[in-house]
């Protein structure tokens, strides 16, 4: 069979089509709304700029998967900075990507992981949206809803990595 080369070259174009839309620093983060493990909505624009309480200078939002080797680096120490970032106005916030609660709530309490937000993202809608491709992934957004910074992958040093960009958008 044969394939015509317009039909070839559409296909390559919608194949790329997710990388090019891909989230990039200075983008307006995607609103959403998921539920949390108290089984709340969490609304992205509830926690930030002027819909927020306080004095909200940020969101970190992270990406993750029970299954994820790194994300199991990755989550103790986002836990550890809950309270350092709180006085800063930066909330944090994880994300299970393509699990409900009841697939990664046995890891969560194994690795000690209950001070951020914990949400879930079952079926992958906001994960996409966010064009998340490699676990773990973490976006730092700023006040006014534009991503100010963006970590894919693992990193060898995630705490100073977290801090540094966390003091970014605390500025």
């Amino acid at each position: 069979m044969k394939i015509k080369p317009f039909f070839l070259i559409l296909s390559l174009a919608l194949g790329l089509c997710p990388v090019a839309s891909a989230l990039q620093p200075g983008d307006l983060a995607p609103p959403f709304s998921l539920r949390d493990s108290q089984g709340k909505n969490f609304f992205l624009s509830a926690h930030l700029g002027k819909q927020q309480k306080g004095h909200s200078k940020g969101l970190i939002l992270n990406f993750f998967a029970s299954s994820c080797r790194p994300c199991r680096n990755e989550l103790p120490v986002l836990n550890a900075l809950v309270d350092e970032f709180k006085p800063q106005g930066i909330q944090v916030a994880i994300i299970g990507y393509r699990e409900d609660f009841d697939q990664f709530t046995d890891l969560l309490a194994e690795l000690g992981v209950e001070s951020p937000t914990i949400l879930s993202d079952k079926y992958g809608k906001v994960g996409e949206r966010y064009g998340v491709r490699f676990l773990p992934t973490t976006f730092f957004i700023s006040s006014d809803g534009r991503v100010k910074d963006i970590l894919r992958g693992e990193l060898p040093d995630i705490e100073q990595a977290l801090r540094q960009r966390a003091a970014e958008l605390s500025k």
